[in-house]
């Protein structure tokens, strides 16, 4: 049996055993707070409209992966980390590797939030099968390269603010004033579209041309910052895990984003 660990840029889908999030870090004014644990969901979502123009982010550092390793009694770990073309948190779990006695695999997801967490969620399954963490490594090598995460959010400015955009895609989401469709795919953030309309329509919208194109022998998950019934319905009628992203992602979303990640078809 080998233990599971993610960085908090990935959304699980749901609780696993022997599993640990290692949080990244949101600085508020002068605080640094730890990602799911200083600063929860409900907490950052109340203050989100206040902080969206000046949040930064910070990755976790080697001795944070180093401290969860120690922590953890298994000899075998499997690291997922967001996609290091988005973060450096992949550098700081590959330093601490290399620190600790324990066997540590670590693999770029080459996504994010639940597409990072769609990944988690088979790796889960192949341990449940009884695959061991080098079989589990190499089929996820396989897989990431199928899984796709498009999302509508509020905004691209915080994504080119940080570095995650070229400046002149946002330029162009803030003139039209419209809603930014992307997808993240292969570890980077592509703009797709820029909209007018309801953002949950224009999800649904997108999610209803997708749903062709899924291997439906995977699972599929929906992702929110703003609950509502419709995408609790939403997400019940297409049989998707729904999951409420966390602040570190939320805050490059924006108020009012959704986001839907699968498995392309296709051989692996």
């Amino acid at each position: 049996m080998f233990h599971i660990v993610i960085d908090s840029a990935i959304d699980h889908l749901q609780q696993y055993p022997n599993f640990t999030v290692i949080p990244l870090y949101l600085r508020i004014g002068d605080k640094f707070l730890k990602d799911r644990v200083e600063i929860t969901r409900d907490r950052f979502y109340k203050i989100l409209s206040s902080i969206i123009d000046t949040f930064t982010t910070s990755q976790p550092s080697p001795e944070d992966f180093i401290q969860v390793f120690e922590n953890i009694p298994e000899q075998d770990i499997l690291v997922l980390t967001v996609s290091s073309k988005l973060s450096g948190t992949m550098q700081s779990a590959l330093t601490a590797a290399k620190e600790t006695t324990k066997n540590v695999k670590v693999l770029d997801t080459l996504n994010a939030s639940i597409g990072g967490g769609l990944l988690a969620h088979i790796a889960a399954q192949l341990r449940e099968q009884g695959k061991n963490i080098e079989e589990t490594y190499q089929e996820l090598t396989k897989i990431r390269e199928r899984i796709s995460l498009v999302a509508v959010i509020a905004t691209l400015k915080n994504l080119v603010r940080l570095g995650r955009l070229p400046a002149f895609a946002g330029w162009v989401g803030g003139l039209l004033k419209t809603v930014p469709f992307i997808q993240i795919k292969d570890g980077e953030v592509k703009p797709l579209k820029n909209e007018r309309g309801s953002p949950l329509a224009i999800f649904k919208k997108h999610v209803e041309e997708i749903m062709s194109t899924v291997d439906k022998n995977f699972p599929v998950a929906m992702a929110y910052t703003d609950l509502s019934d419709d995408i609790v319905e939403y997400a019940k009628e297409n049989g998707a895990y729904l999951v409420q992203v966390s602040p570190i992602v939320g805050a490059f979303a924006g108020n009012n984003a959704y986001g839907f990640a699968f498995v392309e078809g296709g051989n692996p």
